[in-house]
């Protein structure tokens, strides 16, 4: 038997619905697309349909043949009690799939967020396995990688850049979200180019019955959402715009002055479905997002003594682009299949001029400069499900991705006033660089008797380039052993590859990371990781708790050389001045969860220890990588007080990470070297040699909701960081002058400044549904 799950009052197809079958101790769960297939060979069937936000249901009847059962639930009702859960729900202990966490929108909705801003990345920062990064950040470092080893998918296509103000908020609105897939490790066959994680974004396909609409206000940005039916049942639509109006308060702030700066960031979503027949199902998704920060100086000085003018701008922009087209078949009452066709941008510009005249005799000297950097993708992918029989459950399919990269183009353009003009104009054009990825996979999840579940899986890929390629035959593996009805028993194994490589320099706020490909001289990267836990489950699945340890082993890493320049020199030649080494990450996750009721939240921990190994980087011996964090602990709760009141709060705890910080000094003063200048000089040590100091705060935030005659209005406050901490923004060494340096080198010791930013910072949203 097959068929679809949906939402009853807007016909939006719900993924991760499980459908379970109690006297078979067995069951399906609904892919992306809300379809499932299972076979049994039993008569009489009961049959429950369980999803954590939705009232379950339970069917019973007679199966003499193939049967298309599609099925409908309504959203629960808030109550002051307890749920009782009837149904069996999605429990731990039946997936096979291990170090999964699905996350739906409702789990965001209350929770308090920096400055009141959605946000699910921020979410995603509170599950063991995952850390944040700098403060106030949306990055994902997951199980010892890199943002870049993340694969992170909007509706099937990647998104190369996925935050918005310097990586403050993401590009994934909630409003315009059905809900996210994180996978850290154990990850199937069909997933593959990134060696951390998979964090699969499904886009919201738009009311199919009736039109709604959905206002917001918040400190940072103002939103908008509108979905509805083209035709009712038949076709629907959802557009949602998020654009923040940081730029007109500081114009507001900077009336008047020579120097100005002004900011903006804006995103759009568009999706829109087509139901062609019982079979066929169409679907077209959109992004578009983009950040400016613009700069200006205008300085014009009138005195007796001549004229000086000095004027000045910068425009610094980056943003994504993506287009899906979609088509979803029922082949048949046991196969399904989907049809992905798509293309992804990413694109970062700095421009920048400046016109100086020191006198008012003198001739202008004006100055032009810009820098980007794009890379474009082509998606084509199919992708089978079949129902071969009651044990087994197959997936296959094919993939071809074709890459463009810009890696960098510099232009720079120099005028000289007079008659005697001068103009020197130098460019310095890295080149299009095209290569493609073709990738063919196959996986079988199957049970071998009522107790082991294994998901095996085959990937095999190319990626294809001038003068060469690289293979890669990438085996995945998970089981699940029942220990009892309570408790099960997983562990996985993958082995994976990363065609394509970010170059950064650690620290740096601004996005002016480097993509690049593999060539003849930079090999792909490589990893594998080793997963084992144990899952247990209580009261059907109402508290959960999982315990899992990973080993994670990653090859031909890259890191700027020590004295490389960033700025201009890997524009020209950046093979060379990159450094390949590896790295390994060791962990133990904890993850203790109470999932319905008046109150729900969870306990998430994190052992872990990542380092990284280069034979050119302090003197090949290993070091902590930049994210290493021992210790990582969130507390996450959330209580409905009334039924139009709800209370949250979050507790975040990270032992400090590794800072490169000076470890002494000495006088210099050999004239062997030439080309040395005599005087004090720093050692700063090995590599990453300090730590930061602990991090540590408390969020709370309260939300209350009132039905108003044409919907709902929800008014939410809260505070990030309520105790006010002084976490590190950043940390440096702060030096003297060398004047001051040379006339007393003994007491002019380093001293090491902490910058701290988010302290009591308030948050207030306002939104309406109507």
């Amino acid at each position: 038997m097959s068929g679809y799950v949906d939402d009853r009052l807007s016909g939006e197809r719900l993924p991760d619905v499980e459908i379970y079958f109690p006297d078979l101790g067995r069951g399906a769960v609904t892919n992306q697309y809300g379809f499932y297939s299972f076979s049994s060979v039993a008569t009489e069937i009961k049959l429950l349909v369980y999803h954590v936000a939705y009232e379950p249901q339970e069917y019973r009847f007679e199966l003499f043949q193939d049967t298309t059962l599609n099925v409908a639930l309504t959203l629960r009702d808030l109550t002051l009690e307890e749920l009782e859960i009837v149904a069996h729900p999605d429990r731990a202990v039946d997936n096979i799939q291990m170090s999964q966490h699905n996350i739906e929108v409702a789990q965001i909705e209350g929770l308090p967020v920096l400055l009141g801003e959605p946000d699910i990345q921020k979410l995603l920062q509170l599950l063991p396995g995952v850390q944040g990064g700098q403060e106030g950040s949306s990055g994902l470092y997951v199980r010892g990688g890199r943002s870049d080893q993340n694969l992170v998918l909007l509706d099937g296509l990647p998104v190369y850049n996925p935050s918005h103000v310097f990586g403050f908020f993401s590009v994934f609105p909630a409003q315009a979200m059905k809900g996210v897939k994180l996978l850290k490790g154990g990850f199937p066959a069909r997933y593959g180019g990134r060696l951390s994680s998979v964090i699969d974004y499904t886009m919201k396909e738009g009311n199919l019955r009736e039109f709604k609409k959905q206002v917001a206000i918040g400190i940072v940005s103002s939103r908008l959402l509108i979905e509805g039916p083209f035709k009712k049942d038949k076709a629907s639509f959802l557009l949602s715009g998020r654009r923040s109006f940081i730029d007109l308060l500081l114009k507001l702030s900077q009336v008047g002055n020579e120097e100005s700066t002004s900011f903006f960031f804006y995103d759009l979503h568009f999706k829109a479905n087509y139901i062609a027949s019982k079979r066929d199902r169409f679907y077209l998704s959109a992004y578009a997002g983009r950040d400016l920060l613009a700069y200006r100086l205008d300085f014009d000085d009138r005195s007796n003594v001549g004229f000086l003018e000095d004027n000045a701008k910068v425009d610094l922009g980056w943003g994504n682009r993506l287009l899906a087209f979609r088509w979803n078949r029922l082949a048949g009452d046991r196969t399904f299949l989907n049809a992905l066709a798509g293309i992804t941008t990413y694109r970062y510009a700095l421009e920048q001029a400046t016109t100086s005249k020191a006198a008012r005799d003198e001739p202008a000297i004006r100055s032009e400069g810009s820098w980007d950097s794009e890379i474009i993708d082509g998606t084509i992918k199919v992708d089978v499900e079949h129902n071969a029989d009651s044990r087994h459950y197959l997936r296959f399919g094919l993939e071809g991705i074709w890459h463009r990269l810009q890696p960098g183009r510099t232009q720079i353009q120099i005028e000289g006033g007079g008659e005697d003009q001068e103009l020197v104009a130098t460019q310095f054009p890295q080149g299009e660089i095209r290569s493609g990825t073709i990738a063919a996979y196959a996986e079988d999840e199957f049970f071998l008797n009522r107790r082991i579940q294994m998901n095996l899986g085959l990937r095999a890929s190319a990626y294809l380039m001038e003068g060469g390629s690289y293979w890669s035959v990438e085996p995945r593996a998970s089981v699940n052993v029942r220990l009892s009805d309570h408790l099960a028993a997983k562990a996985s194994a993958v082995a994976t590859q990363q065609p394509i490589h970010l170059l950064t320099r650690g620290g740096a706020r601004l996005p002016n990371d480097l993509w690049v490909p593999s060539t003849d001289q930079i090999k792909p990267q490589r990893g594998q990781q080793i997963a084992l836990g144990l899952a247990w489950s209580a009261l059907n699945g109402k508290y959960e708790i999982s315990l899992e340890t990973y080993w994670h082993r990653m090859q031909h890493l890259l890191e700027y050389q020590m004295n490389a320049n960033v700025a201009s020199s890997a524009v020209l030649n950046w093979a060379n001045l990159v450094e390949e080494g590896r790295g390994q990450a060791i962990g133990l996750e904890v993850f203790a969860q109470k999932k319905t009721g008046r109150w729900t939240g969870w306990l998430g921990y994190t052992l872990g220890k990542t380092t990284r190994q280069f034979e050119a980087l302090n003197a090949g011996n290993t070091f902590p990588d930049g994210f290493d964090r021992r210790h990582d602990l969130s507390l996450v709760s959330k209580y409905r007080i009334t039924s139009r009141i709800e209370f949250a709060a979050t507790w975040a705890y990270g032992s400090g990470y590794p800072i490169w910080l000076p470890v002494g000094r000495y006088l210099h003063l050999s004239t062997s070297c030439t080309t040395c200048r005599p005087g004090t000089w720093v050692d700063f040590g090995p590599l990453n040699n300090s730590r930061a100091p602990d991090y540590h705060r408390l969020d709370v935030g309260v939300r209350f909701e009132k039905t108003v005659p044409r919907g709902t209005r929800t008014l939410s406050l809260g505070v990030y960081n309520a105790y006010g901490r002084r976490n590190p923004f950043f940390i440096y060494a702060k030096l003297k002058s060398r004047r001051e340096q040379m006339v007393q080198p003994q007491q002019s010791p380093i001293s090491i400044t902490r910058v701290s930013v988010f302290r009591w910072v308030p948050s207030l949203s306002y939104r309406l549904e109507f």
